[in-house]
């Protein structure tokens, strides 16, 4: 059964209990497979152990701050304060159960577990999906305000635009707020799921920067041997290509921001000169950055 038909078009969301539920933006008349893109208004929640067989994505575009009682498994409840641009991410088949009465506005994209992996252009599907609330994520909060722009201007920019996003966020969102389960779980002789975390933070942290590779070690306890032994071990390809995959996948967030020139991205990412950068991102991608630049 495809998304539009589990979601109902009258304008109910179906993870909102409210009757002060108003929806001004929908892609129900536009093309978009297996994705669904809405912004409204709320005023109030609540939902207990609510399941849906698909991703979603919530995102407070309002001024205020929602505050959140969450209802946890063990019965218990916890209060928690969402900030404006933050995004929740419920997963599929995850029971969702929280309560606030505030008033807030919204960006919310429901999406089929097949088609992030798909638009990720990954080949795992064992990936752990959590549930998680506040996630202050730039990159993230980008992609879904251009996704919303281009649902108000009814595609304008064409289908492929559109799927260039939902690849953009997936590829983003599996890669920074995932655990691959195959790669690291029972893995003896690989990362431990903390090194792997610490790993990434450093990475992300230092990407402006010349990183070395004694200092990625030092940073999570190893020294610089053990760290390409079990990085290798874990992910299959070594240290060095891991980070330049990751500049890559920044590269392709700021290319879509235009104020930067090719020879800033070079520069905020720390290619040793703009040919580099050109020549990696085309053997990685099959496009050279201007000509990815252009699908947009």
């Amino acid at each position: 059964m495809v998304l539009e038909q589990k979601i109902s078009s009258d304008g109910e969301c179906p993870l909102t209990v409210s009757d002060n539920l108003k929806i001004d933006v929908s892609s129900y008349k536009i093309e978009f497979d297996d994705v669904i893109l809405r912004h409204g208004s709320i005023s109030g929640f609540n939902a207990k152990n609510l399941v849906a067989s698909y991703h979603t994505f919530i995102m407070n575009v309002s001024e205020n701050d929602i505050n959140w009682e969450i209802y946890e498994k063990d019965g218990s409840k916890r209060k928690l304060t969402m900030k404006p641009n933050h995004i929740i991410f419920n997963p599929a088949n995850n029971p969702v159960s929280r309560y606030t009465e505030d008033y807030y506005e919204f960006i919310i994209i429901y999406i089929e577990p097949d088609k992030m992996i798909s638009s990720a252009k990954t080949v795992e599907n064992d990936i752990t999906y959590k549930e998680l609330y506040n996630i202050d994520d730039p990159h993230l909060q980008h992609i879904m305000q251009l996704l919303l722009s281009e649902v108000r201007m009814e595609n304008q920019n064409g289908k492929l635009f559109i799927e260039n996003l939902i690849s953009l966020l997936s590829m983003h969102f599996i890669k920074n707020y995932t655990v691959s389960n195959s790669d690291l779980v029972n893995n003896i002789e690989g990362l431990t799921q903390g090194e792997y975390e610490k790993t990434l933070n450093y990475i992300e942290d230092n990407m402006s920067d010349v990183i070395k590779l004694e200092d990625l070690a030092e940073s999570i306890g190893l020294d610089k041997f053990n760290l390409i032994r079990k990085f290798k071990s874990s992910v299959n390809i070594t240290p060095y290509k891991f980070i330049l995959q990751r500049k890559l996948e920044r590269s392709k967030i700021l290319l879509q921001e235009f104020k930067y020139t090719l020879t800033d991205i070079t520069y905020m990412l720390n290619f040793s000169n703009q040919s580099h950068f050109s020549n990696s991102f085309k053997n990685a991608y099959g496009l050279t950055p201007n000509e990815f630049r252009k699908t947009f």
